[in-house]
Order: structure tokens, then C-alpha cells, then sequence
């Protein structure tokens, strides 16, 4: 694995632990461990660069959401109880998105790990 890579894997594990709760945190460690071992012989600088780009974007995504957080909880950002939706992790997809065949397989099987994870509630 790239140092790029192993930092930026590291890095979602590490925000995993931190900010996510216990049945988030075990789907998603497994998720991207998964997607960064199936990713991690690839040489195509541009499939390359689309892989980095989204889980930076998901990094990101994470740490925004777990910031809000912390600022609502400490009562430094005042939102009313109907502004709280922004802060929760996780985002609907909008209903005209365009998946390819591969995408479609990957958000199915997240979708039935979801669903066992649920049931170990």
C-alpha cells in the first residue's frame, strides 16, 4: 500500500473510533478495509485518482459531521431542534442518480451488511 494510501486508511479507521457509533464503526472498518484491499494493486492514475478523491471526500464528510456535533453538544453553534438532520452522519442519495453495474452491486451488498448489522442490535 502507497503511503498515501496506508495515511489516508488510517486515518478513516482513526475517525471511525472517534466519531462513529459501535454498529457504524465495526460496518464501516469493514467496508474500507474491503474497498482498500480490493484497490490496493491498481495502477491507473485516474481509477487511482477517483478512489482517493471519494474516500477523502468521505473523510471529510465524517469529520464535518462530528464537528457540528461536538459544537451543538458544547453549545457553541446553536441550531433549533429541527436544524439537528445536517448533523447526523450518513446522507440520502438523490432519486436520479446514475450507478453503474458495479456501484449498483457494491450499495447492495453495503445495503444487506446494514441489515445484519441491525439485527445484531
Amino acid at each position: 500500500m502507497s503511503p498515501k494510501a496506508l495515511s489516508l486508511y488510517r486515518s478513516i479507521l482513526r475517525a471511525h473510533a472517534k466519531h462513529l457509533p459501535t454498529q457504524m464503526k465495526n460496518l464501516g472498518d469493514t467496508y474500507v478495509k474491503s474497498e482498500f484491499r480490493l484497490h490496493k494493486n491498481v495502477t491507473k492514475p485516474e481509477q487511482l485518482n477517483q478512489f482517493f478523491v471519494a474516500w477523502e471526500e468521505y473523510l471529510d464528510e465524517i469529520l464535518t459531521t462530528a464537528r457540528a456535533k461536538e459544537a451543538v453538544s458544547a453549545g457553541t453553534l446553536d441550531v433549533r431542534e429541527s436544524e439537528i438532520a445536517p448533523f447526523a452522519f450518513g446522507k440520502e442519495l438523490p432519486p436520479d442518480i446514475s450507478l453503474n453495474d458495479e456501484q449498483v452491486e457494491q450499495l447492495e451488498k453495503l445495503r444487506e451488511e446494514t441489515i445484519k448489522a441491525g439485527k445484531t442490535l
